[in-house]
């Protein structure tokens, strides 16, 4: 079990590594399927890498699935050239599509091409959708933006039941071997 868990971590670090230096089509729409799960968080990416119209709005949604709803954060960077950032962003928004409510609201700093947010946690089976508003900066014909969400799992009862019977295991042991111990002083 820890070698197949070593090899995905491998794979999850070698996919993350030719993700990030080969071409993508960036496009708003689901991105349930693009969640990895890297031990410590479940993580997609986002973006459009075609932004021709200003001002936009883009979706990206998902549905949160077991143990994939703890909190986590979502963040959204311009793309650049050496002219400078192509894409502003007016707001960053987590809703819960379900509940019709909003779940977080993204701060946008650093000249408005830079947000992120942070969330509590996500109920299991809502489905949740991902809303990035902006325009072009002056001066720009198209531009692109990139994001990412990362929410930590959280741990289904089977495992709180199996750590509280470990512990009772833990505690029997230590017991059973104090028992001798406290037989021999009492002589």
């Amino acid at each position: 079990m820890k070698n197949a868990s070593q090899w995905s971590n491998v794979v999850a670090a070698i996919s993350a590594i030719l993700f990030s230096t080969t071409a993508h089509a960036l496009s708003p729409g689901p991105i349930g399927s693009s969640f990895v799960n890297n031990g410590g968080s479940f993580d997609a990416n986002f973006g459009n890498d075609s932004v021709s119209v200003t001002p936009f709005e883009d979706h990206y949604t998902f549905s949160a699935v077991p143990p994939m709803f703890g909190g986590g954060g979502l963040s959204v960077v311009s793309g650049f050239t050496l002219a400078g950032f192509n894409v502003r962003f007016d707001s960053l928004e987590l809703w819960d599509v379900t509940s019709a409510s909003i779940v977080a609201t993204g701060n946008i700093v650093a000249g408005e091409f830079l947000g992120f947010a942070n969330f509590p946690s996500l109920i299991s089976g809502n489905d949740y959708d991902i809303v990035v508003n902006g325009g072009l900066n002056s001066g720009f014909a198209g531009g692109s933006y990139s994001g990412n969400i990362s929410i930590a799992p959280i741990p289904e009862p089977e495992t709180y039941a199996m750590l509280l019977a470990g512990l009772l295991v833990v505690g029997f042991a230590a017991r059973w071997r104090q028992a001798p111990d406290q037989q021999a002083c009492a002589v």
